[in-house]
């Protein structure tokens, strides 16, 4: 019988690299402007958002190869293998020079350190949720919502440190070289991740030799269909992640607030998801996955776009921060079963393929370029209110997904 000790450790190690992953990509993405005019050309905001986004594109080989890696070798070696590169794509942001002192190379770095990190976090879904819920099959809404209890932390840390560095130093250190400060402090968390994945418990559901040779042709033979609806679950989910993290940059730029405020309304409501997600992954396990998500979801399909009509036409930080707040509670609710749904879909012979794959593929087209969509979006419109449109949409997409799995995926949901 699995203890609590044993179960701390393994969601410890499933969810430190997650941690990770996310809190670099959140630290990025509310430094895109002090990041933009290090590195890249005439400190270019659409070329940053381009690289931030490029980065996701290989995500879908990190997903084949560490996935696969994972279902033949054992969840322990692929995790261990994925915080080890995303060490090393972060090691490359806090030592890259300037583009004042090597010139495009530095882009060209920034660029090559987003790769390493996207192929990392390909792989990392995948392998992590698996190892959670495979040790706790009846409890797998619960495990496996700290999937996303962690990219609350993982907000909360980097929002805190963005925050933190542009509040505490002058505008011109912060540009100089404060950016760095909190790429430095996510480098430390490696030390303590490789430890932790080294030590954990195996998952025991591969140890009868059935882990197929080729786990990622065999999702694709057998489970093309579920890949793809995979995809389209977490859309609205994904967009509105991507969009929280663009947020400071959306309100400094478009709605004209300091950065200190913007920061601090995005470090505010990130602590709303470590609170609710959990309690929201409980009740799926009691009530079911489909019927909690088909509502949330729903709910945000309706409200997403009045609620950038009402942040535009009265903009100001407490109108932000109660549509955000409402937006986040409606995310957290409807995300919070999605690692049990994807690990309910695949058997566990080609679980972390078949997850990784659908999670990455997912990511890739409805998230990883959300923050150049939005602002190109609002640029060519010149209406703020665009991504807002975008959120309803995916959860237009999200929706009709989660239908059809109920209507003909026969599974105890």
């Amino acid at each position: 019988m699995q203890t609590q000790t044993t179960s701390l450790r393994i969601v410890a190690a499933a969810s430190v690299g997650n941690a990770l992953e996310w809190y670099d990509f959140i630290v990025f993405g509310f430094l895109t402007p002090q990041i933009a005019a290090a590195f890249f050309p005439h400190g270019s905001m659409l070329q940053a958002y381009a690289t931030y986004g490029v980065s996701f594109l290989a995500r879908p080989f990190g997903a084949a190869v560490i996935g696969s890696f994972a279902d033949r070798r054992g969840r322990r070696a692929a995790l261990t293998l994925s915080i080890a590169l995303m060490g090393f794509g972060t090691l490359l942001m806090v030592a890259m020079p300037r583009a004042s002192s090597i010139g495009g190379l530095s882009a060209v770095g920034i660029l090559c350190a987003r790769l390493i990190q996207g192929f990392s976090c390909g792989g990392e879904f995948g392998g992590a949720t698996a190892l959670m819920i495979e040790h706790a099959p009846k409890r797998a809404g619960f495990f496996g919502s700290f999937q996303f209890s962690t990219q609350a932390i993982a907000s909360i840390l980097g929002s805190g440190a963005a925050w933190a560095v542009s509040e505490a130093m002058p505008h011109a250190a912060l540009e100089a070289w404060g950016f760095r400060i909190p790429f430095v402090l996510g480098l430390l968390v490696v030390p303590a991740g490789l430890y932790i994945r080294r030590h954990v418990p195996e998952t025991a559901q591969l140890s009868d030799g059935s882990a197929h040779a080729a786990p990622v042709r065999e999702v694709f033979r057998l489970y093309p269909g579920r890949v793809v609806l995979g995809a389209c679950t977490i859309a609205a989910g994904t967009a509105s992640t991507y969009l929280a993290i663009y947020l400071p940059a959306y309100a400094q730029t478009h709605l004209h607030m300091a950065s200190t405020r913007s920061f601090a309304i995005t470090f505010l409501i990130a602590c709303v998801p470590l609170l609710i997600t959990p309690l929201a992954g409980h009740l799926s396990d009691r009530i079911g996955r489909l019927p909690q998500m088909i509502f949330c979801v729903g709910l945000m399909l309706v409200l997403s776009y009045p609620s950038f009509l009402l942040i535009v036409g009265a903009p100001s930080a407490a109108m932000l921060g109660g549509v955000m707040l409402l937006l986040t509670v409606l995310r957290s609710t409807y995300s919070a079963p999605i690692p049990s749904l994807l690990a309910e879909m695949f058997p566990a012979q080609v679980r972390g393929a078949g997850m990784s794959i659908a999670y990455t593929l997912g990511v890739v087209v409805f998230g990883g370029f959300a923050q150049l969509l939005f602002e190109s979006l609002i640029r060519l419109t010149g209406n703020a209110t665009m991504p807002g449109f975008y959120l309803a949409a995916t959860a237009a997409i999200t929706l009709a997904a989660l239908l059809v799995i109920r209507r003909r995926i026969a599974l105890h949901l």
